[in-house]
């Protein structure tokens, strides 16, 4: 599955949604020099066979460096957002740090369908020797990001300016492929050869191509700029799961009337495959610069810098370390089986709550889990909202909910307040009452201790470890155990993900939202749990 099913679902919704427009009139004639005088304008041509293979092997060769650094603008000229940092075509990450047009700074990472920003200084800026180079490039993220203060929601692509992020990192994201362009189709197309150009001293040519490739059946019309994709235009994307991301329909997003006629273009323009990019390759068919428009008034135009194979670490709302996904060892099995019956031994712990929220908000929380006597009791805090702060108390049967009417305190009060909660039993949940991510990770949490051990046999035919990482110093392997409805679903795309240290007990559980991040709810049992309240309605 992994980047060739991650990059069909972004191409199904860029082809849909016509949101790379950049004409071929409009760049052959406007593309920027890097040399220090404009070269005298040519007549466009087509291409030759050797730049046609170069041109039908650029994607691969991104895919064989698999790391490359980025620098360039997004927007027009009076509304630049600035990024510099690094894509891993591999792993299918971007990380960059971004300026927006009011001097604003942000470290961004992404996935196919999913963005993660933490708001904030993102380091020294750096003289720019790409594009505008009087202006200064915001310095590079660090290589390890900020554990803290990342927000995620679903990547929305719009036709116009207000989402200069979510275009361009899903048109990156296309930029790479396995396998080499089928130079059979591609030649079919108008592609055209603007010019012979340098960039920072290396030799290059500029070639105008298709932001999409070309399919072995005819190309279906492009849509207007803005136009919300239909129903079957994300018929792919809502079937085909990948790491770190939800279905594709939560990337979509509408940006203008849909009364506008769609325009009609001939099968083997540029525009018919998502619109003509300017590729700037050199003698080996590495890319090293490109420029299109990614929607209306976005002009966009992003430098390669091949030698810049920066290794750097996903953030944990997007699913931290790489998976590298292994059966589960029969010795793995029985130390599962026993989860419950060790969580129950050590009785529980204080325990912090990290979750994304739709639309993109972020919402902390602080408590006490006791597995003994089946309760949880939390303080949880909305970032952007403290009208949401509310105390969450849960036992065996139920959750219960109470507005704090103010900013939630760092822990929940003792005794706890009565009067005025809102309670929920979990049988009703999904069925009468609506269900959250946070009872789906409460829920989850409080469910893992028992008296008795699991079928062991059962978790080594159908769970599966992810990884092992290390947290807070400790080391854990990190584990799927699908339910029912998962067994058949691609590994690292169950809903949950159990962290458990060498000693059999549970460290953290991650729940996989409905913003396409991670929440994480980690335990610390090293302190003696207060008396928490049996019931509180």
């Amino acid at each position: 599955m992994g980047v060739t099913s991650g990059r069909r679902r972004v191409v199904n919704v860029i082809a849909s949604a016509g949101l790379v427009l950049g004409l071929a009139a409009g760049l052959s004639t406007g593309l920027a020099s890097c040399t220090a005088k404009k070269p005298v304008a040519e007549s466009t041509r087509p291409l030759a066979d050797g730049e046609l293979k170069r041109l039908a092997g650029m994607r691969v060769v991104n895919y064989e460096d698999a790391r490359v650094g980025l620098r360039g603008t997004v927007g027009p000229a009076s509304r630049k957002t600035r990024v510099a940092g690094w894509i891993d075509w591999r792993r299918e990450v971007v990380y960059l740090s971004v300026t927006d047009p009011e001097g604003g700074t942000a470290l961004v990472q992404a996935v196919p369908g999913v963005l993660a920003v933490r708001t904030g200084p993102v380091g020294p800026a750096s003289a720019s020797t790409g594009p505008d180079s009087d202006a200064a490039a915001p310095g590079l993220p660090p290589v390890d990001p900020p554990e803290d203060g990342w927000r995620a929601r679903p990547i929305q692509l719009g036709g116009d300016e207000q989402r200069p992020l979510d275009n361009l990192v899903s048109f990156l994201f296309l930029l790479a492929r396995p396998d080499r362009d089928p130079a059979d189709l591609l030649g079919t197309l108008k592609n055209q050869y603007v010019r012979r150009d340098a960039f920072e001293g290396t030799p290059v040519d500029v070639l105008l191509g298709p932001a999409l490739l070309p399919q072995t059946g005819p190309a279906a019309p492009s849509a207007a700029p803005g136009l919300t994709p239909t129903a079957s235009s994300n018929s792919a994307a809502d079937t085909e799961p990948d790491d770190g991301t939800l279905d594709e329909a939560n990337m979509a997003a509408s940006a203008a009337p849909s009364g506008s006629p769609e325009p009609s273009y001939a099968p083997d323009s540029l525009e018919a495959h998502g619109g003509a990019v300017g590729y700037w390759l050199d003698d080996k068919g590495a890319l090293r610069r490109l420029e299109t428009v990614l929607a209306t008034g976005l002009p966009a135009t992003v430098d390669l810098l091949r030698d810049q194979q920066q290794e750097f670490t996903r953030t944990a709302v997007l699913g931290g370390q790489p998976n590298n996904p292994t059966k589960i060892t029969e010795k793995e099995a029985e130390m599962l089986s026993r989860l419950r019956q060790r969580n129950l031994r050590a009785r529980g712990g204080k325990v912090t709550l990290t979750m994304p929220v739709l639309p993109g908000t972020l919402r902390l929380g602080t408590g006490w889990l006791d597995w003994q006597r089946h309760l949880s009791y939390l303080a949880v805090h909305d970032s952007d909202d403290t009208d949401y702060d509310v105390l969450v108390h849960a036992d065996r049967t139920g959750v219960a909910t109470r507005k704090t009417g103010k900013k939630a305190t760092e822990v929940p009060p003792l005794p706890a307040p009565k009067g005025d909660w809102d309670r929920a039993e979990w049988a009703d949940l999904g069925t009468k009452t609506e269900i959250t991510d946070l009872d789906y990770l409460v829920h989850e949490a409080m469910s893992l201790a028992a008296g008795t051990p699991d079928d062991a046999a059962h978790i080594r035919q159908h769970g599966r470890r992810l990884r092992v990482d290390v947290l807070r110093g400790v080391p854990v392997g990190v584990f799927e155990l699908p339910t029912a409805v998962e067994v058949n679903v691609p590994a690292g795309m169950a809903r949950m993900r159990y962290w458990v240290d060498n000693s059999g007990v549970l460290q953290r559980l991650e729940l996989r939202t409905a913003t396409g991040g991670f929440a994480q709810l980690d335990l610390d049992l090293s302190d003696p749990l207060p008396a928490l309240p049996p019931r509180v309605y």
